[in-house]
């Protein structure tokens, strides 16, 4: 169980969490909900920290949006710094990486906000309880955590909902029109459907490393998915079709071989569609390939 957390830990961030329309999206709510929840609840009554010098409740919301707008400063800055960073194909955030970034979001909101508390409490626009600057950033720290906390945690959750409706739709979308065909299902490493694909569409599975690549034609193009599971766990899943292994970095849908050929002490096959590479067969998978193509010959 913790081998599958750590796995999971250290795992690519899903995708709409660094989409930069998302990343927009999520500065402007956490914004709107944190001057929102200031002004109705008065969290750690913060109206209070307001000396008596004439301040009303509308130089209230005008204080607390101000704090908020310092606070969205700093985190639209950082996610800048993380859609750039998440581009340059050497770099990838994993999901450790993002909590952490976050972690240091909020540290770096909890000094911002220390700052301003101590140099506003020297004007003596407001009154603070205490001058130690560690006490006043613990609180800072406190009550950024206590306030964000929710705004983060329903964009996430609003973020997935959406991706996951996105890929419903996609499955459906590509299900058209394959009624009366039989569909060949592909779940990742969590068991979750990825995609369905009707079996004269599949042409064939490529691995990458802990990854597979799903070669299929849709709409007459050819297209491709790559999904997060190991060869051996697909074939596995495929062993009652006729999808089959040829080689170490292979899976080809039989059904649509063409030709069989050999160079030397090599074999391909090609299959009969335009623009695609002809698939090897190794030593070690030939006698099973052959022995699923003969009686189709």
């Amino acid at each position: 169980m913790s081998t599958t957390y750590t796995s999971l830990l250290f795992s690519k961030a899903p995708k709409y969490l660094l989409e930069k329309r998302n990343q927009i999206i999520m500065v402007l709510f956490v914004s709107i909900f944190a001057i929102v929840f200031i002004n109705i609840f008065k969290p750690f009554q913060s109206n209070q920290w307001i000396t008596q010098k004439g301040f009303t409740a509308t130089m209230y919301f005008v204080w607390s949006s101000m704090l908020v707008l310092l606070g969205m400063l700093v985190v639209a800055a950082s996610r800048i710094v993380m859609y750039k960073y998440s581009l340059i194909p050497t770099h990838s955030i994993t999901i450790i990486k993002y909590i952490l970034w976050v972690f240091v979001e909020l540290l770096l909101l909890a000094g911002a906000f220390t700052i301003l508390a101590i140099i506003t409490s020297t004007n003596g626009n407001i009154s603070l309880n205490t001058n130690d600057p560690l006490v006043i950033y613990m609180q800072a720290l406190q009550n950024t955590v206590f306030i964000l906390f929710i705004p983060y945690l329903i964009c996430i959750m609003y973020f997935s909902y959406q991706e996951k409706t996105a890929k419903l739709k996609e499955l459906m979308d590509e299900n058209v029109g394959f009624k009366g065909s039989s569909l060949i299902s592909f779940r990742d490493e969590r068991g979750v459907l990825q995609l369905s694909v009707a079996k004269e569409n599949l042409l064939y599975i490529e691995s990458a490393d802990n990854y597979i690549c799903i070669w299929y034609i849709k709409n007459d193009q050819l297209k491709k998915q790559l999904m997060r599971i190991t060869m051996k766990e697909i074939s596995t899943q495929l062993s009652d079709t006729n999808i089959v292994r040829c080689h170490r970095s292979y899976m080809v849908n039989l059904d649509l071989v063409k030709v069989m050929r050999r160079e030397k002490e090599n074999l391909f096959l090609e299959l009969g569609y335009p623009n695609i590479k002809e698939i090897p067969i190794s030593k070690t998978y030939g006698e099973q390939v052959m022995r699923r193509l003969m009686p189709m010959t």
